[in-house]
Formats: structure tokens, sequence, C-alpha cells
């Protein structure tokens, strides 16, 4: 079949909806792709093109977990599209680098990212290089009757060298010449590619290729295990779990990309310490005294970081509860803040990178994989399923006795021990969920969820009050003017939580009968009796 790259003859071109797009297994010819055309047809080669692009998303994929894709072309242009392309918003952004969707300039492509990606910061997941060719299919007459482009992508990898990643063939048939569109797709159709090309099969081979997963990548724990398995070998796969989730952090938590590394790293910190609390009857005593210290002294570590980002993250919400006439105080106060996050986070990085924590590490994995599942304790090599059942039920039971003995007149700290136990049989939920009925365990897990947002908000007013009256009485430091300035924004700010809490104590009666409910028991011994 003759293929020329004369100049294409000028025509009106009227597109339709005969369109088409496929997926190429290979990178193909347009000399072997169009061999079969009738006789007298040619194809006109237009220009050859290139760009390269990167698809951005957070650590965790939200977008992609949204069905959505974001790419960066040159200069400062992005790009927001669903899978199949069709809902697009463009617009301009900042220059790639550590980048937040708070970044954007105001606009529908700002919105549409922070409303998924929240407070993670956008990541360069994979360049990509496109090499793409238009082409005019022309008949006897010289009329052009299908119009195309082939396109292949390479990813770009960080040792300089390409990588093919697929290729694509898009067809548009021209208005009154449906018949030659329909064969020629039938032509490419029995070459074998098939058609419904989407942008999303491009980003997952591109991220398979960098080692991705972002199914693996989801935040929600998740984890099978058989019911008949021991105890110490279903905590066994927790653990592993739990460690690979803490130390594919830690690179985020040293470069200090986010904050959401070093809250995910603690997640699955506390996580390990309460499942180690749930066997300690199934290993020796003193394997679990030691590992219980050790991670507490690393959560006790992490711990002044994560406190300031969550004041730092709650910076605007402090500002709106404060009149204009107190916004001064509160913005010196804030960097302050933000002056004591740098040196903690130095603090941070210099004992996470620590010869001691590395040795740590190396510790507990020996302990997970080989003196945790010879454990010499029979209780330990009982049915996961049937331990499971037992834990859960006499933490549920916990709670509903100490929940039914709390009143408006007892102490915070007794909805704060509250709290530890709703916390405690969350994990054991999130444990061992596959375990049971999907649909029973998150009806159970919601109603839970609510009671510990009751909870947990109550116990972050505490702990903010707490913290801002001592820097309220710790101010000696400051230059007078200032001083008074933050010691009026500081004693606002504590009368304004202080009144909130009053609010969400009120609640708690509420949120805690709607967790002992007789349909959220009635749910519970089905599933555990």
């Amino acid at each position: 079949m003759p293929i020329t790259g004369a100049e294409t003859p000028h025509a009106t071109i009227s597109m339709t909806t005969n369109n088409a797009a496929y997926m190429l297994p290979r990178a193909i010819e347009l000399t072997d792709l169009f061999s079969g055309l009738p006789a007298g047809y040619l194809v006109h080669l237009g220009p050859v093109a290139e760009m390269t692009f990167s698809y951005l998303d957070t650590f965790d994929f939200r977008l992609y977990h949204k069905g959505l894709i974001c790419r960066h072309h040159d200069r400062k242009e992005y790009v927001l599209t669903d899978f199949t392309g069709t809902d697009q918003i463009q617009g301009d952004g900042p220059p790639l680098k550590k980048l937040f969707a708070t970044d954007f300039p105001a606009g529908p492509l700002a919105e549409r990212i922070v409303s998924v990606a929240g407070i993670r910061a956008l990541l360069v997941q994979a360049t990509i290089m496109r090499q793409s060719q238009t082409f005019h299919i022309i008949n006897r007459d010289q009329k052009i009757v299908v119009s195309g482009m082939l396109a292949t992508h390479q990813l770009m990898r960080t040792n300089g060298e390409p990588v093919l990643v697929d290729a694509f063939l898009r067809l548009h048939g021209i208005r009154g010449y449906d018949r030659i569109l329909t064969r020629i797709n039938a032509l490419v159709q029995r070459q074998g590619l098939t058609a419904e090309y989407a942008e999303d099969g491009t980003l997952r081979c591109a991220l398979t290729l960098n080692g991705y997963d972002p199914l693996l990548e989801a935040s929600q724990f998740s984890i099978v295990l058989d019911p008949a398995e021991s105890i110490v070998h279903a905590a066994q796969k927790i653990f592993l779990h739990l460690l690979k989730d803490m130390e594919r952090n830690i690179n985020g938590i040293l470069h200090d990309i986010d904050s959401e590394f070093l809250h995910d790293f603690r997640v699955a910190l506390r996580r390990t310490r309460s499942l180690l609390g749930s066997i300690k009857k199934m290993v020796p005593p003193a394997d679990i005294t030691y590992f219980q210290q050790k991670w507490r002294e690393i959560g006790e570590m992490t711990g002044p970081v994560r406190d300031l980002d969550v004041y730092l993250l709650d910076k605007e919400a402090y500002h709106s509860m404060l009149p204009e006439g107190l916004q001064a105080g509160l913005s010196l106060f804030f960097h302050g803040l933000a002056q004591q996050r740098v040196t903690e986070q130095k603090k941070l990085k210099k004992t996470m990178q620590s010869q001691e924590l590395h040795d740590f590490w190396e510790q507990w994995r020996h302990f997970i994989k080989t003196t945790l599942p010879s454990s010499p304790l029979a209780t330990g090599h009982e049915p996961c399923k049937e331990v499971a059942s037992k834990a859960i039920k006499k933490r549920w039971h916990a709670i509903l006795k100490t929940g039914a003995l709390i009143s408006p007149q007892s102490p915070d700290a007794d909805l704060h021990r509250l709290r530890i136990e709703a916390k405690k049989l969350r994990y054991l939920l999130e444990f061992y969920r596959l375990l049971f009925p999907m649909e029973e365990m998150e009806l159970l897990v919601k109603s839970l969820k609510k009671l510990q947002d009751n909870l947990g908000r109550f116990n972050d007013l505490s702990v903010q009050q707490e913290m801002l009256g001592r820097y309220h009485n710790d101010l000696t430091d400051w230059e007078q003017k200032k001083a008074i300035k933050v010691a009026s924004a500081l004693g606002g700010l504590i009368t304004h939580l202080h009144e909130e809490q009053g609010i969400i104590r009120q609640k708690f009666e509420h949120s805690f009968s709607q967790f002992a409910s007789a349909d959220n028991n009635n749910l519970f011994h089905l599933l555990f009796d």
C-alpha cells in the first residue's frame, strides 16, 4: 500500500460520532496496519510530534481510587480527567515540586483536586513521552475519507532509558464515508487490535513498570486470614503487614513530604501495640514487655512533630474562632509553632536514621518471622477466628459496661478510658474483619466510628486546651508586647474550645445510646456468638 508524506489534499472535514480508539499490543507501523486497504487508497502522513507529561497522584493514589487522572504538561498546564477522558478540567498551576492542592489558583481545578487529595501532596508517579503521528486516508478521488493518529507512550526512567508502555490508534470517520470506515475498522480488528482504549490503561501500565500497585496502596487496612490458622500465625501476617505500612512511610517522613506520612506511620504503630496487647497470653511475657516498651518509646519520639502538625493543619479553623482584634496574636503564635516544628523535624529525622532504630527493626522482624510462630504456649495455637471472636466480645462488653456508668457528672478521664477501649475494639474489627460477613461488619464499624468521632473530638479539645494553656503560661521568653498579644489570642481560643467541648459532651449520651442499641447488640451476637 502506498504511503506518502506528500501534502494532504484540502478538504472540509466534518467529524461525527464515528470514532474509534484501539489499544495496540505493541508498536506497529502504519504501513503494516493498513496494508489491506482497497486499491487506489493512499495514506498521507502528517508530522511527527513529541510531548512529555507527568502523571500526578497522592502517595496513596486518592485520585486513582476516585477514577481521576491528573496530568502535568509543559510549562504550567494541568489536566484533570476521568478514566474515559470525557470529563476534563484544565488550568494553570504551580511548577512541579512538593505540590499541594491549595497551591493551585482558585477555580474548578483546585476545588476538584482538594476535594479528593485533601492535605496530601501531589507526587509525580510516572513521566511519559508521547510520540504521535497524524494521518489521512484518501480515496481514488483524492477525498479524505478517514483521519487518525497513531501514538506510542514511553515511560521515562530515572536512569534515562525509555521503556515502551503502550500504543494506541485513533480513527475519525468523515461524514458520508461510513462504509469505508466500517471496512477499515474490520481490517484493524482482524489484526488483533481491541477497541476501547482508555487512558487509565496507560496509567496502570506505567505504574506497574515503576513498581506501584494503586490497589495495594489504599489506606484501608485489609488482610486475608484463614479462620482455622493459629492465632500466632494470623498475628504474624498482621504484624508483617503493619511493619510494611510503617516502612513505606519512612521516606516520606524523612523528606517531610506531607503530614500524612507520619500520621499513617503512627496509626500502624498503634495498631501494632494494640495487637501485641491482645496476644500477651499467647507468647512469652518477656517478649511482650520488651517490645511494648520499645514501641511506646518510638511513639513518644514521633509525638512532638505530629502534635505540631495537628495545630498547624487547623490554623485556618483557629483563626475563624477569634475576632479580628486577636488575629495578630494568633499569627505570632502559629509562626512560633512553625519554627518549633522545624527543630522537632530535624530531631525526628536524626532519630529515624539512627543505628539504634535500624537494629530495633531487625529485632522486631526476627521476632515476627521466627519467635512468634514457634510460641511454646498452647494458647498461641488456637484457631484465629475463635480467638478473635472472644477478644472482640470481651472488648465490646467492656465498652457497654464503661459507657453505661458515664453520667453528665463523670470526670473527663472516664470518657478518655472509653475512647481507648473503643479504639482497641476498632483495631480488632479491622484486623479480623475478613473472617466475618462483610456487610454486617461494615455496619458495626460504621456505628462504632460514630461513637469514636464523638469521643475523639472531646479528647482532642481537652488536649488542645491543655497544650494552649501551657503556651499561655510560658511566654516569658517573648517580647512583652508580643507576649500580651499571644496571651490574649490563646485566652480567647481556650474559651472557645471549652465551649465547644461542652457541646460535644452533651452529645455523648445520644452517641452512646445509638451504639448500644438493640439492633447493634443483635448484630453483634449474630456475628460473634
